[in-house]
């Protein structure tokens, strides 16, 4: 190595979160890697056995902190079976990672990357839903159309 070569970077060092902050995280993570929302039983699921950690939460403790965090917003679509979905609210989740000081964390994490990618994903759906709208032959005269295009965006946005 020579004297004018500057020196590696230094990779940045985490302390370990508390089990909450930790599990908000890969709450966070699931959601975004998907399409952004979920349901209650695929959340527990995907945290208490697809995570393969060590510390298992329960259910009851996932699901307060889905009802007890502003970013985790409860939509339509509940289930029996499936319980409530929830959608990411992502300018909560900034303001969040702000507020805890969290952002060298979630660059870390890569959550800018995965945060960009639902929204290409989530508007480039509503062009598609709105331009079968609007290449439709009947338009807006279809009351079945405008049910079905009115369904997958408050299923995407709602």
């Amino acid at each position: 190595m020579a004297e004018d070569d500057p020196p590696p970077p230094k990779k940045v060092k985490f302390h370990s979160l508390p089990a909450t902050e930790g599990l908000i995280f890969d709450i966070v993570k699931y959601l975004l890697e998907g399409n952004g929302a979920s349901s209650s039983r695929e959340i527990v699921e995907y945290i208490s056995f697809g995570l393969g950690k060590s510390r298992r939460h329960t259910a009851p403790e996932i699901v307060g902190v889905l009802r007890n965090r502003k970013m985790f917003c409860p939509t339509t679509g509940y289930q029996k079976h499936s319980g409530n979905r929830w959608r990411l609210d992502l300018s909560e989740l900034a303001r969040y990672l702000k507020a805890k000081n969290y952002e060298d964390r979630a660059d870390a994490l890569g959550l800018d990357t995965l945060i960009q990618r639902l929204k290409r994903r989530n508007i480039s759906a509503t062009i598609t839903s709105i331009n079968e709208l609007i290449e439709s032959d009947e338009g807006l005269e279809d009351d079945e159309l405008i049910h079905q295009v009115y369904d997958s965006l408050l299923y995407l946005w709602g």
